[in-house]
């Protein structure tokens, strides 16, 4: 595969992350940095998003994904610990979306240590 590197503009736009693990927790302090409204799918949350979501930096939804989540969405990243669920996620977002650790399911690619250096 062959990438065009581009840098996002995510401030305020609708980003909608499907986990609530230790990944999702990665990827979404990540876009909170960029200025993404930032919305997590998940019934748990880590305790850093369960405090990100008391300051009201995220919305919570408090259950699995279901079809229509992504609706409206600018980004998706799909970060179960579910390969199908994933690939559902992938094939059902409206817009961008990566599975991580899954470049053939993404149509862009966002190593964490690349997104973290760009951060301050």
């Amino acid at each position: 595969m062959k990438y065009y590197p581009a840098y996002l503009n995510l401030q305020g736009k609708k980003t909608v992350i499907v986990g609530g693990g230790n990944v999702a927790e990665r990827k979404v302090i990540t876009l909170l940095k960029s200025g993404a409204a930032v919305t997590v799918i998940s019934p748990t949350l880590t305790n850093r998003l369960l405090k990100e979501k008391e300051r009201g930096s995220i919305i919570h939804i408090e259950r699995n994904y279901r079809k229509g989540d992504l609706r409206g969405s600018f980004l998706v990243i799909a970060a179960t610990d579910m390969p199908a669920l994933n690939s559902r996620i992938a094939t059902e977002a409206p817009s961008l979306v990566n599975v991580v650790d899954v470049p053939k399911e993404c149509t862009f690619i966002a190593p964490q240590s690349f997104s973290e250096a760009l951060l301050p």
